[in-house]
């Protein structure tokens, strides 16, 4: 179904996949996917219609997932996710798993006290009160959403934020306006993998520079010959989604109207 210069439509993208529902993996992000980007991360919701769609194809049959930076407790509760028939959320792009209200993620390393301790110092040393740290229990993140010049924030304090990361064994992954710090060897790719094991046809949704690793792993799938297809969403901006994904929408809200047109 995919045309020689790689792009879809969302039309055919449901055409190609209508027929698979029944035992697929639909996975998605969660923030700026099926949720609003907004500057506090707690006041995150997401779109009208997005519980309906996913239940839907839920009851379809297909295997619904969220795959998300956040923790899965909190994307849960933010989302009400609970809501739609046996979803899985991979939380921590996929340190912690939260499927029928149990929740199993992995202790703290003692790393990470050391990074609560000095990461504060050096955002209040980069000199901007607005941005903020979110401690995910298991990464830390740096917001700049908030102030005045995000991207200069962020500037300023890429090279010591980096600096302490390597020196306590975190990698550093900007996505939009933040930069966080998380424990090696875990990315949405190594996730969906793991969800898509023995499924023939998957489909994952994103909008950050966190996906693109989902992205490709789709691309590798579909070299292997599975019906493998990507969704990108255009809600954060980033130039690095272009031509990264089979099909591109513009924000949650067209998102919701794919779901609902697949099931």
């Amino acid at each position: 179904a995919l045309r020689e210069d790689g792009g879809m439509q969302p039309e055919e993208l449901v055409a190609a996949l209508r027929a698979l529902v029944p035992g697929a993996l639909i996975a998605t992000d969660f923030d700026g996917t099926l949720a609003p980007l907004v500057p506090d991360p707690e006041q995150s919701r997401p779109v009208g219609g997005v519980i309906e769609a996913l239940t839907a194809l839920a009851e379809r049959g297909a295997h619904i997932a969220v795959i998300t930076g956040r923790d899965a407790r909190t994307v849960v509760r933010l989302g009400g996710l609970h809501a739609v028939p046996r979803i899985v959320v991979a939380g921590l792009y996929g340190m912690e798993t939260w499927t029928e209200g149990r929740l199993d993620s992995p202790d703290p390393p003692p790393a990470i006290d050391a990074l609560r301790d000095r990461l504060p110092h050096i955002v209040r040393d980069g000199g901007d009160p607005d941005v903020w740290i979110e401690d995910k229990r298991l990464s830390l993140v740096v917001h700049a959403r908030k102030a005045a010049d995000p991207d200069t924030a962020l500037q300023r304090l890429d090279s010591p934020v980096r600096a302490v990361a390597d020196e306590l064994g975190f990698e550093v992954h900007p996505g939009a306006q933040v930069l966080e710090l998380r424990l090696p060897g875990f990315d949405k790719a190594g996730a969906l993998a793991r969800l898509a094991a023995g499924r023939r046809a998957v489909l994952f949704l994103g909008d950050d520079l966190g996906d693109l690793p989902a992205f490709a792993e789709i691309r590798r799938m579909r070299a292997q010959d599975a019906d493998a297809y990507s969704v990108g969403v255009r809600s954060s901006g980033v130039p690095e989604l272009d031509g990264a994904a089979d099909v591109e929408v513009s924000d949650p809200a067209a998102v919701v109207e794919l779901l609902r047109r697949l099931a």
